[in-house]
C-alpha cells in the first residue's frame, strides 16, 4: 500500500456493509418501538426522561462508533486525510450523543431528580468505565494522525 496504488475492494464488502447498516438501523428502530411502545416513550421533562439512556448509548456507541470503525474499508479510495475526518467526526458525534448529549446526563438527571444514589451498581460503574476509556481513546491527544504530516529524522529503519 505505500506505493499509492489503489486497494482492490474486496467483493462482498458492499453486501456485508449494507447488511451492517440495516442491522444497525433495525436495533436503533426496536430500540426506539421498544421505549414507545413498552416504555411510554421519551421526555426530557419528565419521569421518561430516563427511557433516552439506552436509545441514546445505542446509536451513540454501537451505531455510529461501528460506522466510525468501517470508515476506512468503506472509503478506501479516498484521501486519506477525508478518512480521517470522517472517521474523527463519527466518533465524536458517538461520544456527544452517549455522553454529553441525552444518554449519561439524563441519567445522574433523573437520578438527581428522582433522589436516588448515583453509581450504584456494577452497570453504572461499568458504564463509567467505558465512558473513561473511549475518552481516553478518542481524545486529541491520541489522535496524532490528524495533525499535519512530519518527516522523521534519522532513519535507517531498524528498531534499537
Amino acid at each position: 500500500m505505500e506505493g499509492g496504488a489503489a486497494a482492490a475492494t474486496p467483493t462482498a464488502l458492499p453486501y456485508y456493509v449494507a447488511f451492517s447498516q440495516l442491522l444497525g438501523l433495525t436495533l436503533v428502530a426496536m430500540t426506539g418501538a421498544w421505549l414507545g411502545l413498552y416504555r411510554g416513550g421519551i421526555a426530557w421533562e419528565s419521569d421518561l426522561q430516563f427511557n433516552a439512556h439506552p436509545l441514546c448509548m445505542v446509536i451513540g456507541l454501537i451505531f455510529l462508533q461501528g460506522n466510525a470503525l468501517l470508515v476506512y474499508r468503506v472509503f478506501r479510495n479516498e484521501a486519506k486525510r477525508t478518512t480521517k475526518v470522517l472517521h474523527g467526526l463519527l466518533h465524536i458525534f458517538a461520544l456527544v450523543i452517549a455522553l454529553v448529549g441525552p444518554g449519561l446526563v439524563a441519567v445522574f438527571d433523573y437520578h438527581r431528580k428522582k433522589g436516588y444514589a448515583d453509581l450504584y451498581s456494577l452497570h453504572s460503574w461499568c458504564g463509567i468505565l467505558v465512558f473513561v476509556l473511549y475518552f481516553v481513546q478518542v481524545s486529541p491527544s491520541n489522535t496524532p494522525g490528524l495533525g499535519p504530516p512530519t518527516r522523521e529524522v534519522g532513519g535507517g529503519g531498524e528498531l534499537g
